[in-house]
């Protein structure tokens, strides 16, 4: 595959069960319904973006964000909210695209910090963040409720 080939274009409603099965490869299994709903109040809003990458008009990538405001810093900062490769593409170069797309985006944006947050167990994950210059600075605390 060649990046040549990567198409990237905004998500859409259409493309819920394609989306599910690629956040289903990140251990969050989901059906095409639930994904469609999610979809469906995630575009609704203007700061949040979902890009897809497609070869052949087959969705095999997508990166999501949301642009906040912090009490930390006085410019708005993005928030990676989602990244997946299809298994079948990794090492061709779509997640990197697909970054480099969504930290443009941001910069268009008046966006100067780009934050994401990783599972521990995402080792190969970590790898490429630090790559392509995200540099681990905490940890991420959950309590489910």
């Amino acid at each position: 595959m060649s990046s040549n080939h990567i198409h990237l274009r905004s998500a859409t409603l259409s493309d819920a069960e394609r989306i599910a099965a690629l956040v289903a490869q990140l251990g969050y299994q989901t059906t095409a319904d639930d994904m469609n709903l999610r979809l469906e109040r995630l575009l609704a809003h203007p700061e949040h973006v979902l890009v897809v990458a497609e070869v052949s008009g087959d969705i095999v990538g997508l990166v999501a964000a949301q642009i906040g405001q912090g009490l930390e810093i006085n410019d708005p900062y993005a928030r990676i909210t989602g990244l997946v490769v299809d298994s079948r593409c990794r090492r061709h170069g779509v997640g990197r695209i697909l970054m480099e797309h969504m930290e443009s985006w941001c910069r268009g944006r008046g966006v100067h910090s780009v934050i994401l947050t990783s599972g521990n167990h995402r080792v190969d994950a970590h790898k490429f963040y630090q790559r392509i210059g995200y540099t681990a600075t905490g940890q991420r605390f959950i309590k489910r409720l």
